[in-house]
């Protein structure tokens, strides 16, 4: 929902900042909204900030205004706001924060980044600071419970913030690196919690090396404690996969769009398969 006060119209891509996002950008989801575009099935309006030298800053709407681009198109439909909307760039950030929240779609990496930051923006713009100085992990536990009290309860149950949540949250984008996060953010462990825990207790010299066992082709391991294992010696990597190992590895890894396209190369081989089964296969819920 555009913020009041918004104009909306047509702008130079050209002309809009998008660097720094909290989310990388997913090129699933970039390709899917590109092919809608190409349809000719409008996509909702983006929102940005008009600065003083007539370019603007990026919002809401990093993946359409990446699909646009991706389209061929050179303008873009915005909800265009007064530089004067917003106090400063932390607020323009919140307002990143809270769309991305409210929106379906956010991978557990996702959320963690964005309740960190929220975080951070809210103590330093409230100016809130636990009493005393408690040991480390006192002072982390209530400044949890200070940001998640500061939610009403309805809002607080929508969004799943709690002490909890936000302690985990704050641990793993706080444990993993921006170009941790960037690698592995189209991949299955980004919306595993207990994964990116495991992770973010590591150093990043050694997060490097887990994921090169995780992303190895074929894999070298199955989840982070397996790669921890494999990593400190605990574990003879597998042997040599058999090629259908190989190819379902592979095909596990792809988003839905690019599986489709597999089926759909492979349709007569998935038929005979069918029929030598004698039934429909059944889906799973």
């Amino acid at each position: 929902m555009p913020i009041k006060d918004a104009v909306r119209r047509s702008i130079d891509i050209a002309k809009i900042d998008a660097s720094n996002r909290l989310r990388p950008l997913r090129q699933d989801w970039v390709d899917t909204f590109a092919e809608t575009i190409r349809s000719g099935e409008p996509l909702p309006p983006i929102e940005v900030v008009e600065r003083g030298d007539r370019t603007f800053r990026l919002i809401t709407g990093a993946h359409r205004l990446a699909a646009h681009a991706q389209a061929g198109l050179t303008m873009v439909l915005a909800d265009v706001v007064d530089a004067a909307a917003y106090a400063d760039a932390s607020a323009q950030q919140l307002r990143e924060i809270k769309e991305n929240m409210c929106r379906a779609g956010l991978t557990e990496l996702d959320r963690a980044v964005a309740i960190a930051t929220w975080k951070t923006i809210y103590e330093s713009t409230e100016n809130v600071r636990p009493r005393g100085r408690p040991r480390a992990e006192e002072n982390s536990a209530e400044s949890a419970l200070i940001f998640s009290s500061s939610f009403s309860t309805a809002a607080a149950k929508a969004l799943d913030i709690s002490e909890r949540s936000v302690k985990v949250a704050v641990a793993i984008a706080t444990g993993l690196t921006a170009d941790i996060r960037e690698m592995i953010a189209a991949d299955p462990i980004a919306d595993r919690q207990s994964e990116l825990i495991a992770l973010a207790r590591e150093v990043p010299e050694r997060q490097w090396k887990i994921l090169d066992i995780l992303k190895a082709d074929p894999p070298q391991a199955g989840s982070v404690a397996e790669a921890i294992a494999v990593l400190d010696g605990r574990a003879t990597a597998p042997g040599k996969p058999a090629p259908w190992e190989k190819v379902s590895s592979t095909f596990s890894r792809l988003p839905p769009r690019e599986q489709h396209r597999f089926f759909d190369a492979h349709q007569d081989a998935i038929a005979l398969w069918i029929a030598k089964r004698g039934a429909t296969p059944q889906v799973k819920a």
